[in-house]
């Protein structure tokens, strides 16, 4: 028997309903089809016992990836201590032209490795990148001129070219947007204890004698196979997705993705997306966070490749200069950390930027002094309180992680930003070190200038981002006053349906 005009039209309205549904389950996040695109009561014990699980499971892994990674990347300026420029007969510009090497590598793969990120595994796409660069590292202990140096730096940076952008995903992934700078402060900073740790271990490995090897190939050759045998454990602790973890029982999958779905960010989609592409190379509040990277990483060579050439410089011996770079990753711990456990507290929400713009007047201050101060015995204290104080500013990474982390959505879009924010992370490398001059050696007067108007640079653009965010802000909520109330299935519908931050009016950007 035929239905009345009534009934018809409520079937059709279903049937439209029901296929809007599998639109979006199709064409959305992975976790819309994990929880079949239907929202589900947690409560508040539920969701902290959850959150609990998951920080003392991903928080030491992300710690251990992070830190051994600062510490192969880094293991050059130990090298270049420890005799690498004489005994590798390094000419001219050759030791920054290493540096370089590696950042042009990182440059040359970003997009790929963002690429290959979105649409395989993303734990396993990173722990294959850990092997092979720990495997690249040990390899490059064999060389003893420039050409194979340069062959092992260049590879470096392109097997850690997934790996930044990786936690951040995973942060992104697995906290809420208020939860972010915290952990990422908490990842980031554990560097600064672990520097104290590997400085030793450095000057353990510079008084290894009787060998036919010199002490910096022994520093490349431990810390390489260490990192292969950390990337091998990897393979059975480091999950791809909330979706797919084995550390959580189904429940908890639920309530962990139930957790982060008011982020509006998304988990994971594998369709590469092209309007996505094009709004991320036109957002003016992207181009503003990858000039802020750009700016910081002109900064960075003072910090991790000069800084022990300098303490060198100022008269100091192989292992003084060595043991003098300890206050080094205590002062960045201690503010890295500090300052992002403020911007996790109620108080801390939105001052992010803030944060970041204030963080940089140590390193303004610091660069002065080195720039003005002049290098004599009565001098010394002044400049290395300068080397060291200058370190506060290793805070602001932590903070530009946390805002890609929080205010990027839709899984093309985070994936292109990443690669943008990357690229220019590599750019900033790339170039600052061709500004430290070996004939202004120790002092390095043009860099210093360079670091300190990077500087200056970044406290503007952090205001101009504040305003941009602010603004984006105050639109959204103009907007939302006039909205209907949506239902928990809609919020959780439109948090995982792969819209990104310009699409989704219902998200609002960390400041």
């Amino acid at each position: 028997m035929a239905g009345t005009p009534k009934e018809a039209d409520v079937t059709k309205a279903e049937i439209d309903h029901i296929e809007t549904e599998k639109t979006d389950l199709k064409n959305g996040d992975e976790a819309l089809d994990f929880l079949d695109g239907h929202a589900e009561d947690i409560g508040e014990e539920e969701a902290a016992a959850v959150l609990k699980k998951i920080d003392w499971y991903l928080m030491p892994v992300l710690i251990i990836v992070n830190c051994i990674q600062l510490v192969d990347k880094n293991t050059l300026g130990a090298a270049a201590t420890y005799g690498l420029i004489d005994q590798a007969k390094l000419k001219g510009s050759q030791y920054s032209l290493l540096v370089t090497l590696f950042y042009i590598g990182y440059m040359v793969a970003e997009y790929p490795a963002n690429y290959l990120m979105q649409k395989l595994p993303t734990g396993k796409f990173l722990t294959i990148n850990f092997i092979l660069w720990g495997v690249v590292l040990a390899c490059t202990g064999a060389a003893t001129s420039f050409p194979g140096l340069a062959a092992g730096r260049f590879l470096l940076g392109v097997f850690e070219a997934p790996i930044n952008p990786g936690l951040v995903v995973i942060t992104s992934s697995w906290w809420k947007t208020s939860e972010q700078a915290r952990r990422v402060g908490i990842w980031y900073s554990a560097t600064g204890g672990l520097t104290v740790a590997i400085t030793m271990a450095f000057y353990g490995i510079a008084h290894i004698e009787n060998t036919n090897m010199f002490p910096y190939q022994w520093v490349f050759i431990i810390f390489g196979l260490l990192t292969a045998v950390i990337g091998i454990s990897l393979c059975w602790v480091l999950p791809d997705s909330p979706t797919t973890c084995r550390f959580l029982n189904e429940r908890e999958r639920i309530v962990a993705i139930q957790r982060v779905k008011d982020n509006n960010t998304g988990i994971k989609n594998k369709e590469h997306k092209r309007y996505q592409i094009w709004e991320a190379l036109k957002d003016v509040k992207v181009w503003l966070l990858t000039a802020g990277v750009f700016f910081q990483n002109m900064t960075n060579t003072l910090q991790n490749s000069f800084n022990g050439l300098i303490i060198k410089g100022l008269g100091f011996n192989t292992h003084q200069a060595v043991l003098l770079t300890l206050p080094v990753g205590i002062v960045f711990l201690v503010s890295c950390l500090g300052v992002t456990w403020i911007l996790g507290t109620r108080w801390g929400q939105g001052k992010r930027c803030f944060a970041a713009m204030l963080m940089y007047v140590p390193g303004v201050i610091s660069t002065v002094i080195l720039y003005a101060v002049p290098v004599q015995k009565s001098t010394i204290g002044v400049l290395l309180f300068a080397l060291y104080f200058l370190n506060v500013i290793s805070t602001c990474p932590s903070i530009m992680y946390s805002l890609l982390a929080s205010n990027i959505a839709g899984y093309t879009k985070k994936s292109v930003v990443n690669s943008m924010f990357f690229v220019s992370y590599s750019l900033g490398n790339i170039i600052s070190p061709q500004a430290f001059l070996q004939r202004e050696s120790p002092r390095y007067t043009t860099g210093v200038a360079v670091t300190l108007a990077s500087f200056c640079t970044n406290i503007l653009v952090f205001g101009a981002l504040y305003i941009n965010y602010a603004m984006a802000n105050r639109t959204r909520d103009k907007e939302a006053v006039d909205q209907p109330e949506m239902t928990e299935d809609e919020k959780l519908r439109q948090a995982f349906s792969d819209m990104t931050d310009k699409e989704n009016r219902n998200m609002r950007y960390a400041t």
